[in-house]
């Protein structure tokens, strides 16, 4: 929460693990953290797995304990951080995102109107699609926009009204390779685009997950990178961007309270 503070966020839609370390923080914080119920790197199908348990994942979401579930790590690329992570790294992950026991998991996410983050890779898009489409009543983020282009993403969110993306790990320390900002600051032109055009379905995210992560400094200048980024667009797309969609997928509210869903739509003038 002091990392926070010093940074200026005022909240986050928390992925702790184990997850009842999310739970515990919004108990405390209760405006400031909406928990999502996240497994380990790997564990999305191991047998111990609250994806795997359909009657448990349905109590803890009636119940109001998390409010979504993610990040789900399905097709994720083997990766090594370099110094401000501390050198942290895992091998690939492969799973499907439409592996059937997943499907029950987002449907159950859907009818206890909780959010799915799942990271996919853009490689593997046409599985993600497929889970996407088999559960249009529930809203899902697609981790980190998949690490693909901004065409890719553009695709998606037309195909899938159910589908936000967020913008985190694309930053020059996270996923460099897919950094959205120019080596000038300026915002790449194709997510420019995207952006204005889809704004009521992207969120910025900072995914802190190696303890190197941890520190002031760092915090700080992942923050002031997603300003520079929200403030190169229109003060209304940067609100929604910035705030207001995670807000609507994901309410901050008081202790036990549930969130209200809301379908994510296109983006309009009147935003």
């Amino acid at each position: 929460m002091a990392l926070y503070d010093a940074a200026g966020v005022r909240g986050a839609l928390l992925f702790g693990y184990p997850w009842q370390l999310a739970a515990d923080a919004r108990d405390r914080y209760p405006n400031r953290f909406v928990p999502f119920l996240a497994e380990g790197y790997a564990n999305a199908l191991h047998p111990d797995s609250s994806y795997m348990h359909p009657d448990g994942l349905e109590q803890v979401l009636s119940a109001g304990v998390v409010h979504g579930l993610g990040e789900v790590i399905c097709r994720h690329s083997a990766f090594q951080l370099g110094a401000s992570g501390g050198y942290y790294s895992e091998p690939a992950n492969n799973v499907p995102a439409n592996h059937p026991a997943l499907i029950q998991a987002y449907q159950a996410a859907g009818r206890f109107g909780a959010a799915v983050n799942v990271h996919q890779e853009w490689f593997a898009a046409d599985e993600l699609e497929q889970a996407f489409a088999s559960v249009p009543e529930t809203t899902f983020v697609w981790a980190h926009a998949g690490h693909g282009s901004a065409d890719t993403a553009r695709g998606v969110l037309q195909r899938h009204p159910n589908v936000l993306a967020d913008l985190s790990a694309r930053t020059p320390w996270i996923g460099p390779g897919t950094v959205l900002l120019r080596p000038n600051g300026t915002l790449n032109p194709a997510w420019a685009g995207v952006l204005e055009d889809y704004a009521d379905r992207f969120l910025v995210g900072l995914d802190l997950f190696a303890p190197a992560h941890y520190q002031a400094g760092y915090v700080e200048q992942l923050v002031n990178y997603y300003r520079g980024l929200l403030g190169q667009l229109d003060p209304g797309v940067a609100d929604l961007i910035g705030h207001s969609n995670a807000e609507r997928i994901a309410p901050f509210t008081q202790l036990g309270g549930r969130p209200v869903r809301s379908s994510p739509r296109r983006a309009t003038g009147d935003d």
